[in-house]
């Protein structure tokens, strides 16, 4: 079934619609998933000793994207990644996933088709499955909203809970170059020929959940506590330790700031440590574990990525989360985006 990508979605309408979105996502099912789209459910065969993760994320054109900075399958992919992240986040894998997209009438007929792409490609790179979703039209803008089944085994699942004083804090990757490819685009630059800045909107626009790493950190049995970074770590670390009644001290000359960050910030003159820890999206691990384990992490990380493991700081007694600059002095990092305090 074919129809011209420019004819509106008034034009194509809903069933011509949903049937192509089922024909894209029923050619990358998993063999889990016994029944995907076109029934009222979808049906997925569990198996024994395995715990259900569900997650859901939204995104909104203009608050979470704009069409004139990603492409439809870059919306698509960071849609369905953010959710994959959120299941790694648990030590677990994902699994199947259904997506619901509200679009004006007026959007060109290849943009859902598009985004759908991008949201099945992402799934398909993790080991999950598209299984079904729902299309509506809206007024706009533009809204894509994925809920992402996963599993771990029950005795591997991970939690924010569960970090105890003497606790060494650890993250995998570097921070901030997400953070970059946002600055690169809030600011028009626009030098192909910049493999930093390249490197930066990738980063952006198509985030690698860490999801073999949070498998190998699990099954290692070493952490205490886990989460992903979405919001940047100056927000997010004070949620893990709060979900864990413990404080936190952190040492900024540890944090791994990406060089692509530093590199920018620089350019516009702003503060990269800052960027790195508030900026968000980098969809890295925070994780906190006894620090006679962190060499055997790094070993089992290691074994399945090349991604790095940098101890930031230490867990500590009460409920005050600090950073530290390098002469040991308390500095202030800000705070990530907040939905409805920076609107």
């Amino acid at each position: 079934m074919t129809f011209d990508p420019d004819e509106p979605l008034r034009a194509i309408g809903e069933n011509r619609m949903v049937s192509r979105f089922r024909k894209l996502a029923g050619a990358a099912l998993t063999p889990a998933v016994i029944l995907g789209p076109g029934d009222d459910a979808a049906a997925i065969r569990p198996e024994p000793g395995r715990l259900l993760l569900v997650t859901c994320d939204m995104m909104v054109e203009q608050v979470h994207f704009r069409r004139d900075w990603a492409t439809p399958e870059q919306i698509g992919w960071k849609a369905m990644a953010q959710n994959i992240s959120d299941i790694a986040a648990m030590g677990g894998q994902p699994a199947a996933a259904v997506a619901s997209l509200a679009a004006p009438s007026d959007l060109p007929s290849d943009v859902p088709e598009q985004i759908a792409s991008g949201l099945i490609a992402a799934a398909s790179e993790y080991g999950a499955a598209l299984v079904g979703g729902d299309l509506v039209g809206s007024p706009g803008p533009l809204v894509i909203d994925v809920a992402l089944t996963g599993w771990v085994e029950e005795d591997l699942m991970l939690r924010r809970r569960g970090a105890r004083p003497g606790d060494a804090i650890v993250v995998t990757g570097m921070l901030g170059a997400s953070a970059a490819g946002l600055g690169v685009l809030q600011h028009g630059i626009r030098d192909d020929r910049s493999p930093d800045i390249a490197r930066a909107l990738q980063a952006h626009h198509t985030p690698r959940p860490r999801v073999a790493e949070a498998r190998a950190i699990a099954q290692s049995r070493l952490a205490t506590a886990m989460m992903d970074l979405s919001d940047g770590l100056a927000d997010d670390l004070p949620r893990l330790c709060a979900e864990s009644g413990v404080g936190a001290r952190v040492h900024c000359d540890r944090i791994p700031v990406d060089p692509v960050c530093r590199a920018f910030a620089a350019g516009i003159g702003k503060n990269a440590l800052e960027m790195a820890t508030t900026g968000g999206e980098d969809y890295e691990l925070l994780l906190a574990c006894p620090p006679s384990a962190v060499e055997a992490l790094k070993a089992a990380v290691s074994a399945r990525s090349d991604a790095p493991l940098t101890v930031i700081g230490e867990i500590v007694e009460g409920r005050s989360v600090t950073f530290l600059d390098a002469e040991g002095q308390p500095v202030s990092l800000g705070s990530g985006f907040d939905h409805f305090a920076s609107r």
